[in-house]
């Protein structure tokens, strides 16, 4: 990430003392560090047309995306080339901190899992992705951990990767791409149509 870099450089902070000043919670950055921090995910080319996006899902969502009952994509994604070098399933989970809890008590990523789902895709809605700031830094949103509100992960394997959120659903274009990842080993499994307005599944080995 040559941006974040240089603007490290600018601050005079070492990427050490980043990754410290990204994981403090934002009620706790002074103003000079909240000013940083936004200065330094500000720096972050924009997501555009052209930008190849990935949606991670829960491996046990796949057949609903196959089967046409979900087709559209929502909340938090972030860009193909910022998780080039994530694969496993547990650095997946680390570096998208998708260890949380749902409202029944269960984890959609558990702590054994071996597999997990995403979607690489291209948008046309680009002006309802923002970056996912919390009120200290100057947005609205106001979930809670593990979001950091700084717009980037809370990631605490030295991952950095800044998040987008998309404001509502939206179907992705056409020939998006579903892929189920098992021990880090990706398989291409379904194809979006945008005439159908849904994935089709392919054929696999």
């Amino acid at each position: 990430m040559i941006e974040i870099n240089n603007h490290l450089k600018e601050h005079g902070i070492a990427i050490e003392g980043f990754n410290n000043l990204r994981l403090k919670p934002v009620s706790e950055l002074t103003d000079a560090e909240a000013k940083i921090m936004k200065d330094i995910r500000d720096s972050v080319p924009p997501v555009t047309q052209d930008t190849l996006l990935q949606k991670t899902i829960p491996v046990n969502d796949v057949d609903k995306y196959l089967s046409g009952d979900y087709t559209e994509i929502g909340g938090y994604v972030a860009k193909v080339e910022d998780l080039s070098n994530v694969r496993m399933y547990d650095d997946i989970v680390e570096s998208l901190r998708l260890d949380y809890v749902s409202w029944d008590g269960s984890r959609p990523y558990p702590k054994d899992g071996e597999s997990y789902a995403m979607i690489r895709f291209k948008t046309n809605k680009v002006d309802e992705i923002e970056i996912p700031y919390g009120e200290r830094l100057g947005g609205t949103n106001t979930d809670g951990p593990p979001c950091t509100l700084n717009g980037f992960t809370g990631a605490r394997n030295g991952q950095i990767v800044p998040e987008w959120a998309f404001e509502n659903r939206r179907h992705p274009q056409h020939g998006a791409e579903l892929y189920k990842v098992v021990q880090g080993e990706e398989k291409l499994i379904g194809i979006f149509d945008s005439d159908l307005k849904r994935f089709i599944s392919i054929n696999v080995k």
